[in-house]
Order: C-alpha cells, then sequence, then structure tokens
C-alpha cells in the first residue's frame, strides 16, 4: 500500500492495482491534478480499508480477481445507505469486461469504463466527475444524520412531554370517576363535571395522537394481528363515538354487511381508525347532520366507508389531508381544533395492515365520504372471536402504590379504598420497596419514574427478595414506548398501564 497522499479525506481516490510500479504512477499523475489517492496491491488488502472516506475507486482489470470480488462486494455493502460509491475500471478489452462489471457490481449505478491504453487527462477527469458526485452523496448523507438526529431530538421531546401531561391528567381522571360515581344534586356542578371530563378525554387524545404519529412515522408500531369481523370492530367504534357525536347533535347511522367480513388485524387498531374517521366528521360537520358508516365485501377486500355532510375540501386536497399536521382551514378563526393528526393516523395504520385509504370531496360545503380497503382474510384457518367471559365481582385486595407525585398517589388511593381496597402508600422506591417487603401485598402498583430507586430496580429487588411471593407488580407510568413496556416485563413486571389509566381497566385488571 502506497501512503496517503494529500489531507483532505473527504476527496480521496483509491487505486487498485498488482503492479506496484503503475500504481505510483497513476498516484503521481493524479496528484498533479489535486487528487489525494492511495493504492493497494489486491482486492483482499483494500476490502477491510474501505468506508465512506473513499470518493472514487480505480481498478485495473489485472486487480478483478474471481476469488476475490465477494470480498470487494462485501465491503461496498459494508457502506451507509446513501453511498454509491464511483467506480472507474482501466481494461484493454471493455466489451468482455463491461459483462464482468454488471456482474461483479450489480447495486452500483456510478461504473465507468475506461480502455487501454488511457490518456491521462482523461483519467483525471473521469476521477474529478466521480470526487464530485460522491461528495454529493456526501452532503445528502450528512442531512439525513442530520433529520436522523432531529427525529430523535424530537421522538424524545414528544415522549417527555406526554409523560409530563400524563401525570396531571391521572389524578384527574380518576377524581372524576369518583365524581361520577356519587350523586349530584346541583345542576351547575354536574354540568361542570361533565364538561371537565369532556375536555380530560380530548388531552388524552391528543397526547395518544402526539406518540402513535412520532411511532409510526419511525415504523415503531407492532400490530397484534388476529381473526376478528371488521363489522364487530366497527360497531364497537361506533358505540365508542356515539356520545360525542350526540352531545354536538349528529346522528351516526351503521349500515353493516349482512355477511361476516373476517380481516386479520388488530382489532384496538381498528377501532382507533374508524374512530378517527367518526371524530373528524363530528369535527368537521358544525351543523347537526347524519354521519353514515357503511362495510361491504369488494373484490377480495372488505371496505369501510365514512361519509359526513360537514366542511369538505376542495378535490385537489384530497391527498394532503393525510399529511401529518395538515389543516383544513389553518386560520385563527378555525373551529374545530386538534392537530391535524387523526387522518395521518389512519394512513399509517391502513397501510399497515396491507390497505389503503382515499378521500372524497365534491368541494366545500358538500361533505365528505372517505373509503377504507383491507384485505379479506383466507377463509382458512378460521379463529372464532370468542365472547368476553364475564368479569369476576371484585373482591378486597392488600394493595401497595409506589408513586412520588402526590395528587396520582392521592387520587389512586381514594379511588382504590372507594373500591374497598386495603390500600398502603409509599412516595419514592426505596420506601416502596420495603412497604412492599413488609406489607406482603397482593399487588402493587409502581411508578417507573420514581426517585431514590426507580421502578424497574423496586421491582428487581421486590422478585429477589420475595422470589415466587405471588405478588402481582404492575407498572404504572406515563412513558409508553414499546422499548419501556419491553424492559418493564424483563424487569419482573407482570403488567404495564400507560398514565392516566382508565378506572375501568384498573378494576378489570383488579378483579382478575
Amino acid at each position: 500500500m502506497a501512503g496517503l497522499l494529500g489531507t483532505d479525506s473527504e476527496s480521496e481516490a483509491v487505486l487498485v492495482s498488482p503492479h506496484a510500479a503503475d500504481a505510483r504512477l497513476a498516484i503521481e499523475l493524479l496528484s498533479e491534478h489535486g487528487i489525494c489517492a492511495r493504492a493497494f496491491a489486491s482486492l483482499l488488502a483494500l476490502a477491510p480499508e474501505l468506508d465512506e472516506t473513499v470518493g472514487c475507486l480505480i481498478l485495473v482489470e489485472e486487480a478483478l480477481r474471481v476469488e476475490e470480488l465477494d470480498a470487494l462486494q462485501n465491503a461496498l455493502m459494508r457502506l451507509p445507505a446513501w453511498c454509491d460509491l464511483p467506480i472507474v475500471i482501466i481494461a484493454a478489452d471493455l466489451a468482455g469486461l463491461n459483462q464482468i462489471a454488471e456482474t461483479a457490481f450489480p447495486h452500483s449505478g456510478k461504473v465507468t469504463l475506461l480502455e487501454r491504453p488511457l490518456n491521462p487527462h482523461t483519467l483525471a477527469s473521469a476521477v474529478k466527475v466521480a470526487l464530485r458526485a460522491s461528495a454529493r452523496q456526501r452532503q445528502v448523507g450528512e442531512l439525513l444524520a442530520q433529520r436522523e438526529a432531529a427525529l430523535k431530538q424530537r421522538d424524545d421531546f414528544v415522549a417527555m412531554l406526554a409523560h409530563e401531561l400524563r401525570n396531571p391528567l391521572a389524578p384527574m381522571r380518576n377524581v372524576l370517576f369518583m365524581m361520577r360515581s356519587t350523586k349530584i344534586d346541583d345542576p351547575a356542578l354536574s354540568k361542570g363535571r361533565d364538561i371537565l371530563d369532556r375536555q380530560v378525554t380530548y388531552l388524552t387524545r391528543l397526547v395518544d395522537d402526539l406518540l402513535d404519529i412520532a411511532r409510526l412515522e419511525r415504523q415503531k408500531i407492532v400490530l397484534r394481528r388476529q381473526r376478528l369481523d371488521l363489522n364487530q370492530a366497527v360497531s364497537s367504534a361506533v358505540e365508542n363515538c356515539l356520545q360525542v357525536a350526540q352531545q354536538r347533535g349528529h346522528r351516526i347511522t351503521a349500515r353493516l354487511s349482512e355477511v361476516a367480513l373476517p380481516i386479520d388485524a388488530d382489532s384496538v387498531r381498528i377501532e382507533q381508525i374508524v374512530c378517527n374517521l367518526l371524530n373528524n366528521a363530528v369535527k368537521f360537520s358544525p351543523q347537526p347532520c347524519e354521519i353514515g358508516v357503511e362495510t361491504a365485501e369488494e373484490d377480495g377486500f372488505a371496505r369501510l366507508v365514512v361519509r359526513d355532510l360537514g366542511i369538505g375540501f376542495a378535490p385537489e386536497s384530497s391527498e394532503r389531508l393525510f399529511e401529518p399536521f395538515m389543516q383544513v382551514n389553518p386560520t385563527l378563526a378555525r373551529t374545530p381544533g386538534g392537530l391535524g393528526l387523526g387522518l395521518a393516523i389512519v394512513r399509517h395504520l391502513v397501510e399497515l395492515h396491507e390497505g389503503s385509504v382515499h378521500a372524497h370531496s365534491e368541494g366545500r360545503g358538500t361533505g365528505a365520504t372517505f373509503v377504507i380497503r383491507i384485505p379479506l382474510a383466507p377463509s382458512s384457518p378460521r379463529q372464532s372471536i370468542e365472547p368476553e367471559p364475564a368479569r369476576e365481582r371484585q373482591r378486597r385486595r392488600r394493595i401497595v402504590v409506589v408513586e412520588d407525585n402526590p395528587d396520582v398517589r392521592e387520587a389512586l388511593h381514594m379511588l382504590l379504598t372507594m373500591w374497598g381496597h386495603e390500600v398502603a402508600l409509599a412516595g419514592d422506591g426505596r420506601t416502596g420497596l420495603q412497604r412492599v417487603i413488609e406489607e406482603r401485598p397482593e399487588v402493587a402498583l409502581i411508578d417507573l419514574g420514581l426517585p431514590e430507586m426507580n421502578g424497574y430496580d423496586v421491582a428487581r429487588a421486590i422478585r429477589l427478595a420475595i422470589p415466587g411471593g405471588g405478588i402481582r407488580l404492575i407498572a404504572v407510568t406515563g412513558y409508553g414506548q414499546p422499548a419501556e413496556r419491553a424492559a418493564a416485563l424483563n424487569a419482573g413486571f407482570d403488567g404495564h398501564l400507560l398514565k392516566p389509566v382508565s378506572p375501568d381497566v384498573l378494576a378489570h385488571l383488579l378483579s382478575g
């Protein structure tokens, strides 16, 4: 290997030639034209040294030994995805070498063939062109790296923001549940409770949407597929959205297929798709109207249609509707609100199910129609949908709550006590560990982000101190990333609940 000429590694060319004298002459020629270069005697010698700092690869035909090509191809595969390394091949018989080049470098889009005898200026010109192409690729690579860093920073911020928002939402939801369980005679207080309930639900949905769009864009959503009937999923979603629609004076009419529409899908995500479309119809229908939902079988697909008579949109905007943060009327006067994420989430989730979604409107004031198609599942094996088992009546349990936020802790304490459970509290990890060891509860609800000792360490210490003790450890946290859920289970937790925990979900968990 010859020594490195020059110091500008970003414009470096590499020559592979088994002839040391020819290699020295070529490097001197390139140096005269201001090109930094170094030489290797074989492809095997080059392969370990090849990286993205190489701007051009110059190969003489004698170096293209069949037994060494695999080493070079593997080295090229290790380069970053943005790097399509320009290759210059020098040979006497270009016709025969062209086929070899296509076989040896099938994924390279920048291969230049130069015929011997070679004009030195031709070689220098070809290498300069290759180095300029590499410089542009490197700029693209840097932009991609900056974009990736920005996306990670955004995701970290969204995750932290969600955690900080979930903490106040958790006690608010629990207190609202207790208020609904208590008879309120004052109409004003009852109305205020209902308003607060709607706004807490709205804020929770905004937080969930922010997290979902970040995970979907980075392909971090994993579907939990099962065989289900689209009609049942749509019915459940309509039921969940009915109250919000009725509060604004709308009617939802469902015309479902008379035959089952089996799909292999994530039931939670399918209901999310339908609810997002229904909420969108409610949001953009300022006057009370009928919102129609239909399902049918169509050419091997299950088709879902949601129609409204709302504000509609310009036909040329149909594709842009599914872009994140898209607003149909992005002005200070807009009344529907929201972040413009609902339809973007719909598109991502439908595409994860190998389906498609399309929007149609005749223009402003004419309403909108959304059509979703998801592939029907094969006729076999067919898994029947089992009805949910009847819930057990709750019995009194001993529970330890480990939570550093005093409002969250007190709201959980009030809710669990109202249900008749015996509850002990702790405000940090070490105290929580001691309390669990002393109390030997049946269930411990443990926050993950605790002072002194985090929830993961608390769970590990409990499992070591009370092996096989039969204590159910449930992580209750504002962090809902899949990696955090997996880390909780690995630390010894039996379950992972995301704040704000629905009282119905918590009650169901404690009844099991």
